[in-house]
């Protein structure tokens, strides 16, 4: 037994260190020094990540002490934290949530579903509008006043020819009318004698026979009258198709424009001599055009007369042409297996020019009414394509949907949602992203 004299250890002194005490009081000092810095750290980690650093920042405050304070096990911390009822498909997100997102909304709406064509295109001339002037007469080439490029007015004189047929048809107009004029007085006298020939049968002048033969006279001649006037009629419409432009030289026929536009082609040289057969002057009205878009497959039968069109052309001044579709070629190319849409634009400037290449966009209509979404409120999950409706302030509901017709602005919803509701567009990868690390964290 130790007396009061032994180095022993004193129970009534308090202050009376052990080794092992100094090592532990040693141990907590340093443990306490460690823990500022690392408090400060877990502090600035809890604020920042919230509960993302929860499983990393509770073993640390368990080593450092402050940790002993809080439940013993995860089902505790379960039990004593409240949480809200967990919705299947169903996001919950506040105001502030939805403003990090960035999150933006659409409606869905019914609409005509059309179903939007591209494909390349030509441009070429209107056939209504295109013009192949012919000499109306055999001749030789006097003058040529115009070539290709130029632009004409209707009447304007594009060539001129020494042609004899201008002669012949002026020489029988006039002997028609001669013919014509002396047709006209026969008529005339055989009139007169029929009706001196009735006067005189009354008091026994003449015979009835007489009078007869007076009458078949007057039906003849009226006959060479009317003879002679077709013989007139139709020297004079030779005479004034071939006749030259006013103030022009007798002999000389005009190759003359009947409509304004633009000389695409010329086939006639001066001073050759040419016929009716060849075309001398092409003249195309280039103010309303057509353009060939080249249909395959389907496009074929969905794309019909009367669909609006959009072309797009390398021009700088004006790319865009907005147009409608004339019509649909009922027979294929066999060469390229492509049937011709003829699509009618307005050209008032004439920047479209005859085979240049374009792009052509055709918005067809398939004959049917749907619901369609914004394109940016699709979102492709596992299951398929999915949107996330929007029925409260701060709840988000997933739908799945089946789609069809898909354009980059608006995609046809079959099934899943209907018109009238709003979807999120914008940030909806959020909700999609949030939405699945929910399913993963509750299979956990």
């Amino acid at each position: 037994m130790a007396t009061h004299g032994d180095d022993g250890p004193n129970d009534r002194d308090p202050i009376h260190k052990t080794p092992q005490t100094t090592v532990r009081a040693s141990t907590l000092r340093r443990r306490a020094w460690l823990a500022v810095p690392c408090l400060i750290a877990v502090g600035v980690c809890g604020w920042r990540y919230g509960d993302e650093a929860a499983p990393y920042v509770e073993p640390l405050l368990g080593f450092l002490g402050p940790a002993s304070t809080a439940p013993e096990s995860a089902a505790d911390a379960d039990a004593a934290a409240p949480r809200e009822p967990v919705e299947d498909n169903v996001v919950r997100l506040d105001a502030d949530g939805q403003r990090r997102l960035g999150l933006e909304f659409g409606t869905s709406e019914s609409r005509r579903i059309e179903s939007l064509v591209r494909t390349p295109g030509m441009v070429a001339f209107d056939e209504r509008r295109v013009t192949r002037l012919k000499p109306r007469t055999l001749g030789r080439v006097l003058s040529l006043s115009v070539q290709p490029g130029d632009r004409v007015s209707a009447g304007q004189t594009l060539a001129t020819l020494d042609a004899s047929g201008v002669l012949d048809a002026r020489n029988g107009l006039a002997a028609a009318q001669a013919s014509l004029g002396e047709a006209q007085a026969t008529e005339k006298v055989a009139e007169i004698n029929l009706k001196r020939g009735s006067d005189l049968v009354r008091i026994g002048g003449v015979a009835q026979a007489e009078v007869d033969r007076r009458q078949v006279e007057l039906a003849k001649a009226h006959a060479a009258t009317l003879s002679a006037k077709s013989q007139v009629d139709l020297y004079r419409a030779q005479y004034e198709r071939l006749a030259p432009a006013p103030g022009g030289s007798p002999g000389v026929s005009a190759i003359v424009s009947p409509i304004d536009g633009v000389v695409t082609a010329a086939g006639i040289t001066l001073g050759e001599v040419v016929d009716t057969n060849r075309d001398a002057f092409t003249v195309a009205d280039p103010s309303r055009i057509q353009v060939l878009a080249n249909l395959y497959g389907r496009d074929i039968a969905t794309v019909k007369a009367g669909d609006p069109a959009t072309i797009e052309a390398p021009v700088a001044a004006h790319s865009r042409f907005e147009g409608r579709v004339r019509s649909v070629n009922a027979a294929i190319d066999p060469a390229t297996n492509t049937a011709p849409a003829r699509i009618e634009i307005a050209n008032p400037d004439g920047v479209l020019r005859a085979n240049m290449f374009v792009s052509v966009e055709i918005a067809a209509d398939l004959g049917r009414d749907g619901v369609t979404v914004p394109a940016a409120a699709i979102q492709q999950a596992e299951g398929g394509p999915i949107a996330f409706v929007r029925t409260g302030d701060d709840r988000f509901e997933k739908r799945d949907l089946t789609l069809g017709v898909q354009r980059v602005d608006w995609v046809e919803v079959r099934s899943g949602i209907g018109a009238g509701e709003t979807v999120a567009t914008q940030g909806s990868f959020g909700l999609k992203a949030i939405l699945m690390r929910a399913l993963l964290g509750s299979t956990d």
